[in-house]
């Protein structure tokens, strides 16, 4: 079983929204409970330190964003120096900080390309370069 856990009360008291959870799926264990957006690039290293693995959900962006986001002149721009595609440059992003991703594609040619991201490493200053992209914004809230 999964459920997830959202921004304000629940991750204020965790514990209580998993026994919550639980009383209300009439259950006695939850297999993953996921923190629907989280917050900021700094939860990550928490968590990861817990042990906890993280997974970045709509990792291009999002319903209406992913555009925008494979189109970013700095995401371009380190593609181009790397010779691999902005979508490639924002998953191999995702790896190099420990983030699982999930890419979802029907197209056999996005899907080869989505898993073609080891030939690559990003260099320290492209990884900050792109988290500077970070504008605080959730996107397919619901």
């Amino acid at each position: 079983m999964i459920t997830k856990l959202y921004p304000g009360e629940q991750f204020a008291d965790p514990e209580k929204a998993i026994q919550d959870a639980l009383d209300k799926l009439d259950i006695g264990y939850i297999d993953m409970m996921l923190l629907h957006h989280p917050g900021e690039n700094d939860v990550i290293p928490y968590i990861q330190n817990l042990g906890i693995v993280v997974q970045g959900w709509y990792p291009f962006g999002g319903r209406g964003h992913t555009a925008e986001l494979l189109g970013d002149s700095v995401i371009s721009e380190i593609a181009a120096a790397h010779g691999v595609t902005s979508a490639q440059v924002i998953l191999r992003w995702n790896l190099q900080k420990g983030v699982v991703v999930i890419p979802g594609s029907s197209n056999p040619d996005h899907i080869q390309e989505n898993l073609d991201l080891f030939g690559f490493e990003l260099s320290d200053d492209e990884m900050e370069r792109i988290n500077a992209l970070d504008r605080g914004e959730k996107h397919d809230w619901y």
